[in-house]
């Protein structure tokens, strides 16, 4: 060899050998965090690696078995490829042949520590599928939301309160530790995997900037657990059961621990007549129609411990229950969720905004009663405002404390001219004493005395507020409810005063369209005669109402001797007066006196100025003699 070629040579070994042995290097590297990981060794692992990597990603004895979940791939390294980032760091491109010859790219993060200068393993760099796309992941990233996730999972097995709250976020926390123990550690139970075997549980993670979701197999079914990146480190910030647990429906731990929350702190201000805190908890119409002026004192309700391990939470996006059980009955908090901010959450938590108590009701199992508490404060108020409106005649005041079925079938068709004698029919101006009270749910019976007669006032809830309903009252010939009655009477009693007051108009509106038709249309500036009367029969007392037919009804004034039938039917408008059949003491087989046919015969006579025309035939049947049976 020349000396030229033997210079040649060493340049090109010179060159080839610094290349080499910084494979070399990498490759050591590379294989003995592999080697480690193969042997599943704690110890050679974190030899292996940067302090940054063992403080995030192997902080934990239990990293192996993160890191399984990983699914590292395994196999013989060789090192595809280095690229120099910098001084002390390097991205090494490796792949991993298989025994059946696949090779698996990945990507090492390697970095220069210590005085000795070893190249150690920084980071691994993971493919992950998520949202159709495949995107680049940081496995120290991944073991350290990994790991935290074990914590919390041990923190929550470990039924220490403290423990628990820490490994949450900070909005978070504030909820749960607004939840009465007992229910925190049923809830607990929930979210725990059995004997804090967190990575046999299958969890499966996926990072999104500060964000991350971890799926897992939990004692209720799937399991999601939202976490957010604190200055702490990875915080849990919501719970859910999945669709696929043992619900059945997606249940949030946030909504839950806020509706909780409401609910203890209702009760607790409830107990200790705390009306600030109750306004806060509570509805706004809640709390104005009924707890804001309310002697607590009168019904009891449980503490807030009583939400404990048996309660049962029925959570709603818009609504939820609470089942509070205690002997012999429960206790159910009723929420619903107001457009108004949540001042109680110094964080600004818009999960619980809105969610404030709207009802409480109490069940009696041995009597199957519903007390509920807006039922059990305003209903005597509520029903005295009715009859002191009743005893004076005060139509708005009526309307005001009745149910809208109430005020559409009776008290927006009355005059004030009817109201009067509407009212003397059912209520007296004796005192008024409660002699007991029925509690259904939304519905509240009170049977009271007033004077001599007896009445049971119902009342319905409507829109949050409980309202008179109806008033039921003992009978056997008439409608037991005096709704039904003065439906049916208001019409008479109208049709009698306008006819005594001659106006035609009024008559009309009271009367059927076939009434209408063949009589009151037809009549101009002259009232037919023959219809003034007609009013002194219909002024005996109701002794009847029966269905004719579908439709059409029956109203019997006094008896044969002296009154009337009259007959109504339903119209849009409500009862009309369809006919009126005159009673006089006539044999039961004679022609009945009919005012409608009676009515259209005088209308349609032609009139003479200068003599009346004989009343002969059918008008003359109007006529009652003087003598017994005349009143």
């Amino acid at each position: 060899m020349s000396r030229r070629d033997a210079t040649c040579l060493a340049v090109v070994l010179g060159l080839i050998a610094p290349a080499g042995c910084s494979h070399l290097v990498e490759t050591r590297s590379v294989t003995r965090f592999t080697g480690a990981f193969e042997d599943r060794d704690i110890s050679a692992l974190r030899d292996a690696t940067s302090t940054e990597f063992r403080k995030r990603a192997l902080r934990d004895k239990s990293a192996v078995e993160a890191m399984d979940l990983l699914e590292l791939p395994e196999g013989k390294v060789s090192v595809a490829e280095v690229e120099e980032v910098s001084n002390n760091r390097r991205r090494v491109k490796v792949e991993f042949e298989s025994d059946d010859q696949v090779k698996t790219p990945m990507t090492f993060e390697l970095s220069r520590e210590g005085k000795s200068g070893a190249w150690l393993v920084d980071d691994l760099l993971l493919k992950q599928s998520r949202r159709g796309k495949t995107v680049t992941r940081s496995a120290t990233d991944l073991m350290d939301l990994l790991l935290s996730v074990h914590e919390f999972q041990r923190a929550w097995a470990s039924g220490e309160r403290q423990r628990l709250l820490a490994s949450t976020s900070e909005s978070f926390s504030e909820k749960l530790s607004q939840i009465p123990a007992p229910y925190l550690a049923q809830l607990a139970n929930r979210v725990a995997v059995r004997d804090g075997r967190t990575f046999s549980s299958r969890p499966r993670a996926s990072l999104d900037k500060g964000t991350a979701q971890v799926r897992y197999n939990g004692p209720e079914g799937e399991t999601v657990l939202a976490l957010t990146l604190e200055p702490a480190g990875w915080r849990v910030d919501d719970i859910v059961f999945s669709s696929t647990s043992s619900k059945r429906r997606p249940e949030s731990v946030r909504l839950l621990a806020s509706v909780i929350a409401r609910a203890a702190g209702f009760l607790d201000a409830y107990n200790t007549a705390d009306r600030p805190g109750l306004k806060e908890h509570s509805s706004s119409r809640f709390f104005s129609t009924c707890l804001a002026r309310a002697d607590l004192s009168e019904l009891e309700l449980p503490r807030s411990a009583a939400i404990d391990a048996k309660a049962e939470v029925r959570l709603q996006k818009t609504f939820s229950d609470i089942l509070v059980k205690r002997p012999g009955g429960m206790v159910r908090l009723s929420l619903e969720r107001e457009a108004v901010p949540d001042t109680s959450s110094k964080t600004g938590d818009l999960a619980s905004s809105g969610f404030r108590v709207n009802e409480v009701t109490l069940v009696d199992f041995s009597t199957q009663q519903e007390r509920r508490v807006s039922a059990v404060f305003t209903a005597q108020a509520r029903m005295r405002l009715f009859l002191a409106a009743a005893r004076q005649h005060d139509l708005l005041a009526i309307r005001h404390n009745s149910s809208t079925d109430f005020n559409t079938r009776v008290w927006n068709q009355v005059s004030p001219t009817v109201l009067p004698e509407v009212l003397g029919l059912a209520f007296s101006e004796g005192q008024t004493q409660v002699s007991g009270t029925v509690f259904q749910g939304a519905v509240t019976e009170i049977t009271i005395t007033q004077g001599n007669r007896a009445l049971t006032c119902v009342l319905r809830e409507q829109n949050g507020v409980l309202l008179v309903d109806d008033i039921m009252v003992p009978t056997t010939t008439l409608p037991g409810s005096l709704k039904k009655q003065f439906e049916r009477l208001i019409p008479v009693i109208g049709f009698r005063q306008a006819i005594q007051r001659g106006d035609a108009s009024e008559v009309s509106a009271v009367s059927s369209a076939d009434f209408n038709r063949l009589v009151w249309s037809q009549v101009d500036d002259r009232f037919p005669a023959q219809a003034g009367r007609v009013a002194r029969f219909l002024r005996p007392m109701p002794t009847q109402i029966r269905v004719i037919e579908d439709g059409r009804e029956e109203v019997t004034l006094g008896d044969r001797q002296f009154g009337a039938r009259v007959a109504l039917v339903k119209e849009s408008r409500g009862f009309r007066v369809d006919d009126v059949e005159l009673l006089a003491g006539a044999p039961v087989d004679s022609r009945p006196t009919m005012v409608k046919q009676v009515l259209r015969l005088e209308i349609a006579r032609p009139q003479k100025r200068d003599r009346p025309a004989p009343v002969t035939g059918e008008a003359r049947k109007l006529d009652v003699p003087a003598g017994p049976t005349s009143r």
